[in-house]
């Protein structure tokens, strides 16, 4: 199956999902989300509501205990790796389970996606570098990730986000720790993001005032969207 032929319509099926935390506390109850092609969602929630259990969900580094999952009209499930690598290729990810790999250079870290689905080495280069332009990251290219600051790390994972154009971006806490100026960078970054056409998912504790035109805000209570 080619991933041309990966149903678009619903991106993202949650269904009646339960889950509990490797010590047994229940971190979601019955949780239901649908996000569709195209579409922004902002979930918000206080530190430990389980902003990132979710999206550790969605890239099936969590199994449930409950209920359904299913990205690209496919179910993740963590047994079934070939899906998973396929389902996982149609996302960028900043923060949370999307950290930077340690022994990359943040430029191979940025080309990552290009590479894991084999493209032309040309066209690698050609999005690296403007990549490295737009979020200005020219003079880092050669750095690793542990030599990097807190900002640096972000702006690179939104530059590898962006670089194959994936259909769905999950972003766990994209604001925090930000100067002003980033800040305004980032929030200026996810509006040219959900008016692409590409589905996004941000997970933050306090609802940013970006004016994402059309997104849908919800809060996460008690293992519960709402």
């Amino acid at each position: 199956m080619t991933d041309d032929s990966i149903e678009k319509q619903h991106v993202v099926e949650i269904e009646n999902v339960s889950l509990r935390t490797d010590r047994g506390g229940l971190v979601f109850r019955d949780l239901n989300l649908t996000i569709d092609s195209g579409q922004t969602v902002i979930v918000s929630g206080a530190s430990g509501s389980g902003k990132t259990l979710l999206a550790e969900l969605l890239v099936g580094l969590r199994s449930v205990e409950s209920g359904r999952v299913r990205l690209f009209g496919h179910e993740v499930r963590r047994r079934r790796k070939r899906i998973l690598r396929r389902i996982r290729r149609q996302i960028g990810g900043v923060g949370g389970p999307f950290g930077l790999l340690p022994l990359l250079t943040v430029a191979e870290n940025i080309t990552l996606p290009l590479v894991l689905v084999g493209e032309r080495r040309k066209l690698q280069q050609e999005r690296l570098l403007r990549m490295l332009s737009e979020f200005s990251l020219l003079k880092l290219a050669g750095k690793y990730p542990p030599n990097l600051t807190r900002v640096e790390s972000s702006l690179v994972q939104f530059a590898r986000a962006s670089i194959a154009s994936q259909p769905l971006m999950i972003i766990d806490e994209p604001l925090a720790g930000l100067d002003p100026s980033t800040y305004c960078r980032v929030t200026e970054y996810l509006i040219k993001v959900a008016v692409s056409g590409r589905s996004l998912l941000i997970l933050v504790s306090d609802l940013p005032s970006t004016n994402i035109p059309d997104a849908i805000s919800l809060r996460l209570e008690d293992g519960e969207l709402v």
